[in-house]
């Protein structure tokens, strides 16, 4: 069932809600509000993806579609049995999409946590946007962005402890193979090599991971195909090199010294398992945010 609410406000909204749930027709145990605040044309696919990630994750998700240009301020559609979720969709214009957060605010449920996520290019500045003053937590995608990389570094400089980036989340895997791949070598690491595009958030972000976590220099050459995600990551050790890389997109190749060639696991993952993983980490990312701060100081190279 959908109702749709023509040149409406918020309490016109929770109303519905209200008369709606007293009807039994809205989903309980929800354990937490997702705010996916998009552009219009990218509001269909989010739509689907914040879907498929409240499966794990029950929500009320408040979908804002931002920048229209409606003879209404704002409209409303609310579907309020969504299996365990609710979703109800925001259509702002004019001086409304101005002052978002005066209308989602009275929206989302109270005393759960509250994420906000932008599923397209991220925002110019993240310490003083509308709707950031309303969760502590928010996620971002520098891969979206027009120049990624310097995304990732903008994204550092307004940092705070809370928000993440799914250029992030996508090297999770990278990240626990690299280290477990270091534990068993015993040998200390002298370099290091990431190879990828040189537009590539993840690439840049997994290079000053490794520079920060291993004191070592970190070189990125130009790989020698067009793949267009990270292909491989070199680490010079006292005992040989170390060597992981993609060889398809749902499998590697790890190469320690001295040891056979070992197929791996290490499929891309799509927008909404990125985004799973992150509704599950809801008091934020210690590690992201030691990274965002030394990135910040270090720079772009």
């Amino acid at each position: 069932m959908t109702i749709r609410l023509e040149n409406t406000d918020a309490r016109q909204i929770n109303e519905t809600l209200l008369r709606l749930r007293k009807e039994g027709q809205t989903p309980s145990g929800q354990v937490l509000t997702l705010v996916v605040n998009t552009p219009a044309q990218d509001a269909q696919r989010a739509m689907a993806e914040a879907l498929d990630a409240a499966a794990l994750h029950p929500s009320r998700m408040l979908i804002a579609i931002r920048g229209l240009d409606n003879e209404a301020g704002l409209n409303a559609e609310l579907q309020p049995s969504t299996s365990a979720s609710e979703m109800i969709t925001l259509e702002f214009s004019g001086d409304v999409d101005a002052h978002a957060e005066s209308v989602l605010l009275p929206l989302l449920l109270p005393e759960l946590p509250v994420v906000i996520w932008w599923p397209s290019k991220a925002p110019a500045s993240l310490t003083n946007r509308d709707l950031r003053a309303l969760t502590n937590r928010l996620i971002v995608d520098s891969s979206t962005d027009a120049d990624p990389v310097a995304a990732v570094y903008r994204i550092a400089a307004d940092h705070n402890p809370g928000t993440t980036d799914l250029a992030w989340t996508r090297l999770t895997r990278w990240r626990a193979m690299l280290v477990a791949a270091v534990d068993q070598v015993h040998s200390t690491v002298t370099s290091a090599t990431v190879i990828g595009p040189p537009d590539s958030s993840p690439s840049e972000l997994l290079a000053a991971w490794l520079e920060m976590r291993l004191d070592v220099p970190v070189t990125r050459p130009k790989p020698e195909s067009d793949y267009p995600g990270l292909h491989g990551v070199r680490l010079g050790t006292e005992s040989g090199e170390i060597v992981l890389r993609r060889v398809s997109a749902t499998d590697a190749i790890l190469t320690l010294p001295g040891q056979p060639d070992r197929p791996v696991a290490l499929a891309r993952r799509t927008a909404q398992q990125l985004l799973t993983e992150e509704l599950t980490r809801l008091s934020g990312d210690d590690a992201f945010d030691h990274l965002m701060a030394y990135v910040a100081t270090r720079g772009r190279s």
